[in-house]
């Protein structure tokens, strides 16, 4: 993926003392930046700290006024008191003691920690003080989102050469619990509104030294749903919505290797990276970001051609059960390029020889570069990819093929935004976009749909309890309404907080003989909270004495199974006293029932849930689970495979018991079975 450079060598003093004058003349205008964004979708960009080196650009240099989000890239992960990547391949193979803006510190393994201190929080910009606790790029975003009401601040950990020990922080309890309390505590004192998880990547894939784990695919689930807990829990005692996100890969292998549907019920958004498709690393040039599939590069043999593009990538993700609402499209501000490509095609899907010198590294080239040195000059020419939907250069001399995006590129995301139904746009990065083209053409058609999303959901209406014993309360409510969606709701009590994305949950682990008074709110994926809705007080159940629990569930078995449900059936389990009820749970969503069987609906198609069924009795003690995973079927819009039909792209058939997606138009015929013709179908 892109965000692959993180540098950490110190400039000299002159370039610093050049830097610094630049950051005091842009600062004249921060005040002045109050433009709201006028969107109603997200516009999500990622500032790289260390833009502020060598780049020479600083955070004073963007304009938030047409975003609404700024992840700012990277925080890193603290284990064994060092972070940073070792890893010979990495491009920055380097380990640093854990710091804060201070100094070193002491902090327990799965930490998150500052990447660069000083460059993070240390840097004096233009008006700081020298006692100011939080400076550097950091304390400059603080200072852009007092002047920009509207802005919200993001901090990404990890990143290409910093994901190494996500596997090892996901793999057990006590770690996640350190990441998400790090959390907490790093947006606090640094005051950013939420985190980003750029994992690259669970269970395969990124640097060959990063941890992994056939277990990631689940740990990831896990972790998320921890920091969500922690971070609704902090939010309650601060009075906002802290934000949770995660940067997506866009190949079926990373949708594979995660649990989409669990993660999307937890995240308020997934940046899918839908970029990097194709790059230096492989010999035959191709597109960086194409919109859709060329039947013309699965010719030329261009590695995984059929899937690696914007649509599949997102098709990909909706088919795992990402709804288009939590879905934010990747677009990058940067070019590819390749040399000594063959003429043929303008040097499109040919053998190529090497990469050319980039801006900032070889082969890589931000739009601005390619704007004020390429496009049409010095014997570069450019083309256009109808099909692809993208533009590119080819320079006979030398056979230089460069692969980019540029505004006539970005119309067609943008329109591919709003036709799906997505959350919106992200962007790596600003300094790639430095006469803001780019961003002007993505954020004003965007515009075009009108005012950014500021409606709350309507009040959850008939809190109601429905059942309760000495250490549980169970409750419901009417749902709430809203614009674009209820993405969940937060039930309150005293200074705790849980998460339900349904109507209705059971909070457990409460005292006996003890009352209780809660509230719920909704929430949208766009952040905003309804009010609480009216209180209700419950007193759980007296102690009973019993402490025994109830026999395990045995036989745990699948009964039938729609494309939106599954049904499961169980031998009911022994109690001393007697069992009052089961809880069905499946991600971080759950279902209580009161015999031995349940029936799961709201699922998505073609999707793989574990489903975990505990016993309970009146005294409120919990057996041991059982588990058992299901696969529900294909979509109702699927039908079997047949030859001589004329399927369209997004059609949906069933084969061989599983179900695929077209993903290229075309009239089939025995032999192009499915399984067959990858160019043509993707499965689900």
């Amino acid at each position: 993926m892109a965000k692959r450079i993180t540098v950490f060598q110190r400039v000299n003093i002159i370039a610093l003392a050049v830097g610094l004058i630049l950051s005091m003349f842009a600062s004249l205008s921060f005040a002045s930046q109050t433009a709201q964004a006028a969107s109603a979708y997200k516009v999500v960009g990622y500032y790289p700290a260390w833009a502020a080196y060598g780049r020479n650009y600083q955070v004073e240099d963007m304009d938030v006024s047409k975003v609404t989000h700024i992840n700012y890239a990277f925080a890193d992960i603290c284990w064994n008191g060092i972070h940073g990547n070792p890893d010979p391949a990495s491009p920055n193979p380097q380990t640093w003691s854990c710091q804060d803006e201070v100094g070193t510190i002491n902090v327990p393994n799965g930490t998150i920690v500052l990447g660069d201190p000083w460059i993070d929080a240390q840097k004096s910009h233009a008006g700081d003080t020298w006692d100011k606790p939080i400076k550097g790029n950091i304390g400059a975003l603080i200072k852009l989102k007092e002047a920009n009401p509207h802005l919200k601040t993001i901090i990404s950990v990890g990143g290409w050469s910093w994901s190494n020990r996500f596997s090892d922080v996901a793999a057990s309890a006590v770690t996640r619990d350190n990441f998400a309390n790090s959390a907490v505590d790093f947006l606090r004192k640094y005051q950013f509104d939420g985190v980003d998880l750029d994992w690259e990547y669970p269970v395969s894939g990124g640097l060959p030294g990063n941890s992994y784990r056939t277990e990631d695919k689940h740990n990831f689930t896990l972790l998320l749903q921890t920091i969500r807990q922690k971070l609704d829990a902090a939010g309650t005692a601060d009075g906002k919505h802290y934000l949770l996100t995660i940067a997506s890969g866009a190949s079926p292998q990373y949708a594979n290797n995660t649990e989409l549907s669990q993660i999307a019920a937890t995240v308020d958004w997934i940046n899918i990276m839908t970029y990097d498709f194709n790059g230096g690393w492989q010999q035959i040039s191709a597109h960086n970001a194409p919109l859709y599939y060329d039947p013309a590069a699965g010719a030329a043999g261009v590695p995984n051609a059929a899937t690696f593009n914007d649509d599949a990538g997102v098709q990909g993700h909706l088919n795992a059960g990402v709804p288009a609402s939590k879905l934010v499209l990747g677009v990058p501000f940067y070019g590819r390029g390749w040399s000594g490509c063959a003429p043929a095609g303008n040097g499109q899907y040919q053998n190529c020889t090497g990469m050319p010198a980039g801006t900032w590294e070889a082969g890589v080239f931000d739009f601005s570069d390619l704007q004020a040195r390429y496009i049409n000059m010095n014997g570069y020419t450019r083309y256009w990819n109808e099909t692809a939907k993208v533009p590119y250069l080819y320079n006979p001399s030398g056979g230089v093929y460069i692969t980019y995006d540029d505004a006539e590129s970005i119309g067609y995301k943008a329109s591919y935004i709003k036709t799906k139904n997505l959350a919106g746009a992200m962007f790596w990065e600003f300094s790639g976009d430095r006469n803001k083209t780019l961003l002007n053409k993505l954020a004003g058609d965007l515009a075009s749909q009108g005012g950014g999303d500021t409606t709350s959901p309507s009040i959850p209406g008939n809190l109601r309890s429905t059942g309760k014993t000495s250490n549980s309360v169970s409750l419901a409510w009417d749902a709430s309404t809203d614009n674009v969606g209820v993405a969940g709701y937060t039930v309150s009590y005293g200074s705790s907080t849980s998460n339900a994305t349904g109507t209705s949950t059971t909070i457990s682990g409460l005292t006996a003989n003890t009352s209780y008074t809660f509230t719920v709110k909704a929430y949208d994926a766009a952040g905003n909270v309804s009010a609480a809705s009216a209180p209700l007080t419950v007193t759980t159940n007296a102690p009973s004495g019993d402490t025994t629990p109830p026999s395990a569930p045995t036989n745990l078995s699948v009964t039938g199974k729609t494309s939106s449900s599954v049904s499961l059936s169980w031998t009911a389990s022994a109690d001393n006293v007697g069992v009052t009820g089961y809880t069905v749970a499946y991600g971080s969503t759950s279902t209580t029932v009161t015999g031995p069987s349940a029936t799961i609906s709201g699922l998505a198609a073609s999707t793989t849930y574990t489903f975990i069924v505990t016993a309970r009795d009146s005294a409120g003690n919990v057996s041991a689970g059982a588990s058992i995973q299901a696969t529900t079927d294909p979509g109702s819009g699927a039908t079997s495979w047949a030859p001589n039909v004329a399927y369209k792209v997004g059609d949906i058939v069933s084969y061989g018991g599983k179900a695929y997606s077209c993903i290229q138009a075309h009239t089939s015929l025995v032999g192009w079975e499915p399984p067959n013709v990858p160019a043509l179908w993707s499965l689900n």
